[in-house]
């Protein structure tokens, strides 16, 4: 029989690739998002925010597994990140509560509430919190909401703190998409163009968004309810050689500039995760190198550029 799953969140970039990969292994997929979906399943609207809704996507499509994805990537409003990560799952943990479902519920995380982690060693989930951005903070927060259903109410909660993702679909708004995206732009007008960039020394570690939803689904398998799972490649690169690989693959030449107004303020010098508990628990691990992103990345936005015209 196949897995029942519920993705909040299906319309945003995870989401959606998560939606294909679990229906490509055979997985019965709905979703929960305030837009539509890019990729096709079956569809509950809604907000967070919005009992009624999500006991009603509950109770029709039943699921064995909630992938909760939903969530605000960056914003001016602190309010908005805190009444999306933390109240917005206390609202989804409470009609899983009042519908008497117990599905396994994976809840997104991020590799931001490390902070600044441990200067370049390897950062495990027993790695201290230090969120330095009120978005690491309600992340952090959003943990602690999953953890108290977990013992209070016995709700078989998993927590994925997700290190830097790359692939076809990335938001503008990350460094490595906004490369990629004026490199695809200079290459339909034929002319040379400057990249304009905040700081480069910086070093992530970077994972596919494709190999990063097969870890959600292995974790979701063979994950312990009440554990921190970190999903991540365990190398870090900078932003420079992640430009300079675009660089290589541009038609036209480009020529970065660094934008004062892009130095984040409260900027990680190096984050480097460990995947050891994931993989000793699922056997997962990277397929998809860094090179192979990029140019994924590059080409999806040549595509993209194009649907502008």
């Amino acid at each position: 029989m196949p897995y029942r799953a519920l993705i909040t969140g299906v319309s945003g970039f995870v989401g959606s690739h998560l939606a294909w990969q679990l229906s490509e292994k055979g997985w019965l997929v709905a979703g929960y998002d305030i837009f539509p979906p890019r990729y096709e399943c079956e569809f509950f609207p809604g907000d967070l925010s919005d009992g009624r809704a999500l006991e009603n996507a509950l109770k029709k499509t039943k699921p064995e597994v909630v992938f909760h994805l939903a969530g605000v990537l960056k914003s001016d409003s602190y309010e908005e990140l805190y009444k999306a990560h933390v109240f917005g799952t206390i609202s989804l943990m409470d009609s899983i509560v009042k519908t008497g479902l117990s599905p396994t519920v994976v809840v997104a995380s991020s590799s931001a509430v490390y902070g600044s982690g441990k200067n370049g060693r390897l950062i495990s989930e027993t790695t201290g919190l230090r969120p330095q951005t009120h978005y690491a903070l309600s992340k952090a927060a959003q943990e602690m909401v999953a953890l108290r259903y977990f013992h209070v109410h016995g709700l078989r909660t998993i927590g994925v703190r997700t290190f830097n993702l790359l692939g076809p679909g990335l938001s503008p708004g990350m460094a490595c998409s906004a490369f990629a995206r004026q490199i695809a732009l200079a290459e339909r007008s034929g002319k040379p163009s400057v990249i304009s960039t905040g700081n480069l020394d910086a070093k992530r570690d970077f994972v596919d968004v494709r190999d990063a939803v097969r870890a959600y689904e292995l974790i979701a398998r063979k994950g312990k309810p009440g554990e921190i799972y970190n999903v991540c490649s365990g190398r870090a690169v900078s932003i420079a050689e992640c430009l300079s690989i675009l660089a290589r693959q541009a038609e036209v030449r480009v020529e970065a500039v660094l934008d004062p107004a892009k130095v984040q303020k409260n900027d990680v010098p190096i984050q480097i995760g460990s995947a050891k508990k994931l993989m000793d628990t699922t056997r997962w691990r990277p397929r998809i190198g860094l090179k192979k992103s990029l140019v994924d990345l590059l080409n999806d936005w040549r595509e993209r550029v194009k649907e502008l015209e």
